[in-house]
Formats: C-alpha cells, structure tokens, sequence
C-alpha cells in the first residue's frame, strides 16, 4: 500500500481523503518499513500536501485516538504550532493556553515533546511542574476542575508510536507536524494553530473547516518565520469564522506593540522556557516577551469567542496577568 501511495505522489499525483486515511491504518500497524516511512513523508513534503490528503490523515487519526466525553462542554480551545521553525522562541502557545484558562475557557492543550526544537509543549509543562494527563478521564476531570488540559498526543495517539521514530530520525518537519494540532481528540470548536510556511496557511485552514471546528486564526509570521503571531514583523492570517475563510495580515504596530527582535522573544532549555513563563505570570517581565503573549493570547480568547477582536484580546490578557489571575491558574495546575 505503502508503495503504491509513494510511486503515486512522486508521478506528481495527489491522494484521495480516503487513501489518505488507509494509510494512516498501514503505518499505525506497523506494517510499513521506517525506510519506506521517511521516504513517503519526505516525498510527501516535496510534492506538496494538499488540504484533502491533510483531512483524510487527520480523520482517521481522531477516529483511531482515544475518545473523551466532554460531558455538556460546547466551547472548547487549543492553541498550538506545527514546529519547524527553528526561531526557538518560548513556548508562547503553552503560555497563551494558561491565560485562556484563567479567563474561564476550556482548554484542551495538545501537547508534545518536540522534534524540530529543544523544548516541545511537554517539555516545558515537565519544568513547570504541570502533569500531563494520560487517560481521557483525567481529560475530562481536569477540564471541569481546572478549565484546561495538557493532552500528551503520544498518550492518546498510539497508531503513530511507530511513526515518531522515525520522525525524530529525519528531523525534518513533515505532515505529522500540522496533524498533530488537528487531531486533538477534544474536538476544539475555537482554535489557534501556527505554521513555519505560508502556502499551508489556507491548506490548514480549508482541513480545519472540513473538520468541523468553528473559529480559528492559522497564522505564519515572516522575517523572521515562526509558528506565532510575531511581533518581530508581519504576521500572516487566515481567519475561519461562519464557515468562511479570509485572509490578512497582523502589523505589531497597528496594536501599539513596538517591534522586536528574534533574540528579545528567545527561549531556550525547558528549564530556561518554564522561568520566562513563570516570570511573565508573576509581573517580572515587562518587555517584547510579554507583548508576544499578550497577542497570541488575544487570537486564543478570540477563537473561544471571550474577544470581538484582538484588541479586545489583549485588553483582556493584560487584565488576566495584571490581576494575578494567570499566575493562580498556573500554581492550581500544579
């Protein structure tokens, strides 16, 4: 099958949503080679994903991952980055997750180690010394005692243990990537999801509409390229809402936001990335990392409809972690 699917797409064809999703069955089984693995998403990443193939991955993945009750919660979130930028910033999504919560959101946080970086979201949860659930009961506990939940994907997504190896040997950012943030097994209805290349932008966009979820911002910010909303630059948009998809672009400026630089946003180990976060929360810093914050945190607020816009959002935000409310989410969590 495996072949067949790699012969196909290098002769420059795309695959159906349904084989797309009979691959996820063959390589979750184990059945395929990690040579024939790595050859087929470093293909697949030549030719180009298209938003059908990203669907079918994604659909099969959520059918075959653990399933949670969210018994009666409609409005649930996630805020989370494809990887594969190299910008090594802080883990601004981990962060803007809890100022979500603290503004009374549900919050499913799919989470990783990562793989294109040295701190991935359960990296750092680790040194922030937040537990990740493994059961989709902790999920649904932790959701109604805390309003947020740190899913570790591996938990949760046991099809693609044989996958990741080999993810990790290439190194390389491949469709595993973005499918982890779109196969969250809550079913976000509002959500934020960042890519390194600005042609996935409306491919993710278009998947995330054939999957259902209601509003979301999938955002590439350019010179420098990270998984965030920037304030180093423009940052590209494009915007699910009523099932329509529009495009723009977010200017720091145009929010009062003075521009920074990559090293004035920079993280590091997870020790390093757990003490930045800590210090945000805490009132301890003032500077472009909180401001990064503050507007990745507005597209979240926006996503679970607390925010019109994203001044609204960052109003909001800034009251948050003003008013010590962040920083009593983060040590409940603990």
């Amino acid at each position: 099958m495996l072949k067949a699917a790699l012969k196909k797409i290098t002769d420059g064809k795309n695959l159906t949503l349904q084989e797309a999703s009979d691959l996820i069955d063959y390589m979750g089984e184990g059945i395929a080679a990690p040579t024939q693995i790595a050859a087929f998403l470093t293909a697949l990443k030549m030719k180009g994903e298209t938003p059908e193939e990203i669907t079918g991955f994604a659909i099969r993945m959520r059918e075959r991952a653990s399933q949670i009750n969210l018994d009666g919660i409609n409005t649930i979130v996630d805020s989370c980055g494809t990887g594969g930028d190299q910008a090594n910033t802080f883990n601004i999504s981990t962060a803007s997750a809890i100022v979500a919560a603290a503004s009374g959101l549900h919050v499913a946080k799919h989470s990783n180690f990562g793989f294109t970086s040295m701190c991935g979201s359960s990296n750092v949860l680790e040194h922030l010394g937040i537990p990740l659930v493994n059961t989709p009961e902790q999920v649904g506990d932790s959701l109604k005692k805390n309003n947020i939940a740190f899913i570790h994907a591996p938990y949760f997504h046991k099809c693609t243990a044989h996958v990741n190896v080999v993810r990790k040997d290439l190194g390389i950012r491949t469709v595993f990537n973005f499918l982890g943030p779109l196969t969250n097994p809550a079913k976000p209805t509002g959500q934020v999801l960042g890519v390194a290349c600005p042609k996935l932008c409306p491919k993710i966009a278009e998947a995330l509409k054939n999957l259902g979820c209601k509003r979301a911002m999938v955002v590439d910010a350019q010179n420098p390229i990270m998984d965030e909303i920037s304030v180093c630059g423009k940052t590209l948009v494009y915007k699910l809402e009523n099932g329509q998809i529009e495009s723009f672009e977010i200017h720091p400026e145009d929010f009062g936001i003075k521009l920074a630089t990559l090293e004035d946003i920079s993280g590091g180990t997870p020790e390093i990335n757990a003490k930045i976060i800590e210090d945000i929360f805490s009132g301890k810093i003032n500077d472009a990392r909180l401001d990064i914050l503050l507007i990745n945190s507005a597209a979240l607020l926006w996503a679970g409809n607390k925010a019109d816009s994203l001044e609204q959002g960052i109003n909001l935000a800034k009251e948050l972690i003003y008013s010590g409310k962040t920083l009593k989410k983060l040590e409940q969590l603990r």
